[in-house]
């Protein structure tokens, strides 16, 4: 069996992972750094989606890849664009160049990019291979086999590659004498050593022995780091400076975001993202607004901040008659699933319910359909119908109408679901008073249009919280509020998250006030330094 699964065919795309550098380097002689820097940086999401895809039958090997994984994830790798931009001064270096030779660039940035994700490939095999040897008593079980193996297979693949890379290396590089190949060849071997293997280990070690594959997103920091190298020795010149701190701010803020959870809810996250985006778009949009087809986008000063303070005004009514309804209800469905859980556990302790009761409300508690809410809700009274047949006494009756009667508010209101309507005119006003604000301002100039250029950095963020966080107040409703601890009475702990997490919010307020500042010196310099 050990045999069989060193021998497979998931060898084959472990040896094509070892080819990603020199598609890379062979993308770039056919279109610009730029586009095939960009591509390339795809390989972060690739390389977590496949993954997923390989561990999906691993229960418990990682976390859930989520929508708001793959959201920032996005932003990362915007972040990038703008970095690689900051160094060559264009975006997409595609003009002039032949029809044939952007497709051939195109074509192998693309497979730099699926070579550079095959690494997950290496991660299952290094698994599978690991725990064969664990099962035979060959090796611990603290993962230590795990990254052997990686190394192993990494190591083995190289091998085989050398030759092929070596190969491509010499057909397409200019011609030289026998000294400068010699010392050519033993530069790259050191460089490959210690500056490429070290890290490539690192980086799959971390993969094995944490649940989060959000930490590939780190990797987006290395042009980052790579830029500040080269420009440190002198090598490249920093063609656009402002590119560069837009572009850095994306990738450090999503790194902080993804690996440090400020808040389980993604309303504090969107503020962040917003910041940097709103920020991002008003500082470009001198450059990018003329382009629209009705010819212009300047605002008569009289009436701007009328029409901005009409549709703030109307979403902020509607904002909060919505916060007031949904908050409070929120509050007391959890307060009447707490107080019927208690009593459902003691009622079953003195005998007079089936214990099976409470493991119907966890039900309720984490249905997330009508039909699911349904069937638990019929489970749970057809435990009530059953109690209620036997003679009782007239308190013990009492007790449990008391428990039905909590029950029946209890689920009644979970019935009441999202009103779209409301949420509906909400988004249109609250989305009228983004674009407003991002795609117009008054014709002005110096430090009046600097601080209007502030404004609208920041008041479309804020509205764009507000939307969010009002959609997070409902799926808290959706949130298990109950779990299966166990105290020392003997009935169910309610902990819905105990952990404190001051340092992360910390550290993320701090983060946004960068943005803010970083910001607002490029709105000084571009109006008025």
């Amino acid at each position: 069996m050990l045999r069989r699964r060193i021998l497979c065919w998931s060898f084959i795309p472990m040896v094509f992972n070892n080819f990603e550098l020199a598609l890379f380097s062979l993308s770039a002689r056919y279109v610009d750094i730029s586009v095939a820097a960009v591509i390339y940086e795809l390989y972060h999401v690739g390389v977590i989606w496949l993954t997923v895809y390989l561990f999906r039958k691993e229960e418990g090997t990682y976390r859930q890849v989520t929508f708001t994984t793959l959201l920032l994830m996005s932003v990362g790798f915007a972040g990038i664009g703008f970095v690689v931009f900051a160094q060559t001064g264009v975006f997409w270096g595609l003009g002039g160049l032949p029809g044939w030779s952007i497709l051939w660039g195109l074509l192998l940035s693309v497979s730099a990019t699926v070579a550079a994700a095959c690494a997950a490939y290496a991660f299952k095999w290094s698994r599978d291979v690991g725990s064969i040897l664990v099962d035979r008593g060959l090796a611990e079980s603290d993962g230590s086999a795990d990254v052997f193996c990686v190394v192993a297979v990494n190591f083995v693949a190289n091998a085989i590659c050398i030759p092929l890379n070596f190969g491509i290396g010499w057909g397409f590089s200019e011609q030289v004498n026998g000294s400068v190949f010699v010392g050519t060849v033993g530069i790259a071997v050191l460089g490959g050593l210690f500056l490429n293997s070290v890290p490539s280990v690192f980086w799959r070690k971390a993969n094995l022995i944490t649940s989060n594959l959000g930490v590939n997103a780190l990797g987006y920091a290395t042009p980052v780091c790579s830029l500040l190298w080269l420009w440190i020795f002198g090598f490249v010149n920093v063609a656009a400076w402002q590119y560069l701190v837009i572009g850095t701010a994306a990738v450090i803020t999503i790194n902080l975001l993804i690996n440090f959870e400020a808040e389980v809810r993604f309303g504090f996250k969107s503020l962040i993202l917003a910041l940097w985006a709103c920020g991002a778009f008003v500082y470009l949009r001198d450059e990018f607004l003329h382009l629209l087809p009705f010819g212009g986008w300047l605002w008569p000063r009289e009436t701007y901040l009328g029409a901005l303070g009409f549709s703030a005004t109307v979403f902020i009514l509607l904002l909060t008659f919505r916060v007031a309804r949904l908050a409070p209800r929120t509050q007391d469905e959890d307060n009447r699933i707490f107080a019927l859980h208690r009593n459902l556990e003691l009622l079953a302790r003195r005998g007079l319910i089936a214990p099976e009761a409470s493991e119907h409300l966890r039900a309720i508690d984490g249905s997330r359909n009508a039909e699911e809410l349904r069937r638990a809700y019929t489970r749970v009274k057809l435990c009530f119908v059953q109690a209620v047949a036997v003679d009782l006494p007239v308190a013990d009756r009492r007790l449990l109408a008391d428990a039905e009667t909590q029950l029946n508010m209890t689920v009644h209101s979970r019935q009441q679901g999202v009103d779209f309507g409301e949420l509906f005119a909400l988004i249109i006003f609250g989305g009228s008073t983004v674009l407003l604000s991002l795609l117009s301002r008054p014709e002005v100039s110096g430090w009046t249009a600097f601080l209007y250029e502030v404004f609208s950095a920041l008041f479309p963020a804020v509205i764009i919280f507000l939307i969010v966080n009002v959609w997070d107040l409902h799926r808290d409703r959706a949130n298990l509020v109950l779990t299966t601890q166990q105290g020392p009475e003997g009935y169910g702990v309610i902990f819905r998250d105990p952990r404190s997490r001051r340092f992360e919010q910390s550290v993320s307020v701090v983060i946004g006030l960068l943005i803010i500042a970083a910001y607002a010196v490029l709105l000084w310099y571009k109006w008025i330094g």
